[in-house]
């Protein structure tokens, strides 16, 4: 069996296409074509790349032997579940991971921290504008104002108090500070994780 036919055979074995294959390898799929069709020959690197990725020897490849290769199982299974759980992630998500890699974490991490940012800034801005009507009743003659009803009639000062610690763009704020933490802890692990394993 010829090296091209081995490719193709061991590439069919492992369940890969074309495509999750060239990127395990980090080449181009028209490469794994032209290897498989035997057009071109893989450089060393690659082959080496070849021999981890399907837990063959290199010797093995090289040859033109018929026997079936002895594969280790615990070598190939790391590889084979790499390509399977990018390519089982959903539409657009599985997408972006294949297009940028490890890049689609920090990009995640990125927009955890403009949504923290913005959290931040509604909740900052809704705390000052809600002072403007809080109502200081240790200050001579305001709490006099606030009983005869010059501030917000029908409204006590409870809560009025209640509603300047609660107001709705202050919770908006803090929901917003929480799912901006939330994206960029997970983008930060993402980007660790997707860039360990590109390394291996």
């Amino acid at each position: 069996m010829k090296l091209s036919e081995k490719i193709y055979t061991l590439r069919k074995k492992a369940g890969l296409s074309q495509e999750a294959l060239a990127e395990l390898l980090g080449v181009s799929r028209q490469a794994v074509s032209k290897w498989e069709t035997g057009e071109a020959v893989p450089e060393l690197s690659k082959l080496l790349l070849l021999a981890k990725t399907f837990g063959v020897t290199t010797d093995w490849l090289l040859t033109e032997d018929e026997s079936e290769p002895h594969t280790d199982q615990k070598e190939s299974e790391p590889q084979e579940k790499q390509a399977n759980w990018v390519d089982s992630l959903p539409g657009v998500i599985g997408k972006l991971i294949r297009k940028y890699g490890w890049l689609f974490g920090v990009y995640v991490a990125a927009g955890g921290a403009v949504f923290t940012v913005f959290g931040v800034i509604a909740r900052a801005m809704a705390r000052s504008v809600a002072s403007l009507f809080a109502f200081n009743t240790s200050q001579p003659g305001l709490d006099i104002i606030w009983q005869r009803g010059a501030g917000f009639p029908g409204l006590s000062q409870d809560t009025m108090t209640h509603f300047i610690r609660n107001n709705p763009v202050s919770i908006m704020g803090t929901v917003f500070i929480a799912i901006g933490l939330a994206l960029l802890a997970a983008g930060v692990a993402l980007a660790v994780y997707l860039k360990k394993r590109s390394k291996d």
